[in-house]
């Protein structure tokens, strides 16, 4: 797959232009592409600068250390900040709604996206557009370059499905807005509300989408109409609060699977799928010819909680261990990519493998930094 490297003005720019298309845009599976997109290069800058700003040493090389590996990645990514084709024709569309705004061509926008902005007399639309990109920089030519960088049309836009990856969402379970994970609702019902707004924002219909339990701990009918509310192709691997499974009104076709325990393959990868952490999971040992792990453990259940703190502990004392394995000339330093997919670590929204990549490195940074 090519990609396109973007420096950090054009991700800037290109964030703000998803921003203001978000805003615009009504279609479902366009509103999740744009969302995700922006989500992602979003945190991926976060990352960018904390390496960046880094005043110690030790900090740039660890976080280095990372983005080599996330760099080494299925795609072959050389940069974090890099565009897939598309994810650019995405982009492109941005721009392109974009271009008819600061032009004041709302006509062109209503007739060819479905963006209906007739009665904005005042033209604070237009206004805002303009805000975005600087008049010397935009008269100078600098969109047309990035767009024509940006290859595809709108219109030759297919969106991919993706593998999406969450845990532990527990709809309707109002402690956790109270105690343990203290989450910022009210109540199960704005909690409710609030994961299926940002699911939808973010899950096309086309997507896969591996719940790694705890799901929900409503019965059955509940549980039937929030699944129906939820945009994607849905697989659960079950968890110990699952008891909606037992109830017989629960429609068990909601689900395209349900296991307590799965290995799936993602874009040349192996993926582990369990409810509960694994510290010694099938295939931990097993990398490419250049070296590269290929297995990854994604799990839930231990939340936020001192139960997580240990399994963090565990990464890191396997990733300090060297031993000899098959092949090597010399000991090496045991693989462990275990990957915590709490709903709360990614604001509740189903991340792809290599999004949970990024977010993982940057938490296990951040309590490699307040142990310090």
């Amino acid at each position: 797959m090519d990609f396109i490297e973007l420096d950090r003005q054009e991700l800037n720019i290109i964030c703000a232009l998803l921003d203001l298309a978000l805003e615009l845009s009504t279609e479902n599976d366009i509103r999740a592409s744009l969302s995700r997109i922006r989500n992602f290069l979003k945190k991926v800058d976060n990352f960018d600068e904390n390496v960046d700003n880094s005043g110690e040493i030790s900090e740039i090389d660890h976080k280095m250390d990372f983005k080599k590996e996330y760099e080494n990645g299925p795609e072959n990514r050389k940069s974090s900040r890099m565009l897939s084709k598309n994810d650019a024709s995405i982009v492109r569309y941005s721009i392109n709604v974009y271009e008819m705004l600061r032009r004041g061509r709302y006509e062109s926008l209503k007739e060819k996206y479905g963006i209906d902005i007739m009665d904005d007399v005042d033209k604070s639309w237009m206004k805002k557009a303009e805000a975005i990109i600087p008049d010397e920089l935009y008269d100078a030519g600098y969109l047309k370059r990035l767009s024509k960088s940006l290859k595809n049309s709108f219109k030759e836009v297919k969106t991919p499905s993706r593998k999406l990856y969450i845990s532990d969402l527990h709809f309707f379970h109002d402690n956790l807005c109270k105690r343990m994970d203290n989450r910022p609702f009210l109540d199960h019902q704005e909690m409710n509300e609030h994961m299926i707004k940002v699911w939808n924002e973010n899950v096309t219909k086309k997507d896969e989408v591996y719940i790694l339990g705890d799901f929900s701990i409503a019965k059955g009918k509940a549980t039937n109409e929030i699944l129906s509310q939820l945009a994607g192709k849905k697989y659960l691997v079950i968890g110990n609060h699952d008891y909606f499974l037992e109830d017989k009104e629960f429609d068990t076709s909601l689900f395209q699977w349900i296991k307590p325990y799965a290995e799936i393959g993602d874009n040349g990868r192996r993926v582990v799928l369990s409810h509960y952490p694994i510290f010694c999971y099938n295939g931990q040992y097993r990398k490419k010819p250049d070296g590269q792990t290929i297995t990854y453990m994604l799990y839930g259940h231990v939340h936020d909680t001192h139960d997580e703190q240990l399994v963090n502990q565990f990464i890191e004392i396997t990733k300090q261990t060297k031993v000899m394995s098959e092949g090597l000339t010399e000991p090496a330093p045991i693989p462990c990519n275990m990957i915590n997919c709490f709903c709360m670590f990614s604001d509740y929204i189903p991340l792809t493998l290599d999004e949970w990549i990024v977010v993982d490195a940057q938490r296990r940074e951040k309590i490699r930094q307040e142990m310090q």
